[in-house]
């Protein structure tokens, strides 16, 4: 499928969703975009390493549900 296609399939299936979904869609291309960038990827390195030092060290992490409910 071309890439002019693609964005036209796109857009038609964002324009059926809710309001709320639509912001996930963003979100989601934002996170797309802001993945790619050399600096965030040291810094999930950096941060990966330094919470497999502190899980082994027996540090206690909160859970996904736990930090989804601050986000919200």
């Amino acid at each position: 499928m071309s890439t002019a296609n693609l964005r036209k399939k796109i857009l038609s299936d964002i324009e059926d969703l809710p309001e709320k979904k639509v912001k996930e869609v963003i979100d989601f291309i934002s996170y797309l975009k802001f993945r790619e960038d050399e600096w965030f990827i040291r810094f999930v390195n950096k941060r990966g390493a330094r919470a497999k030092a502190e899980r082994e060290a027996g540090r206690k992490f909160p859970k996904l549900k736990d930090l989804q409910k601050e986000y919200r």
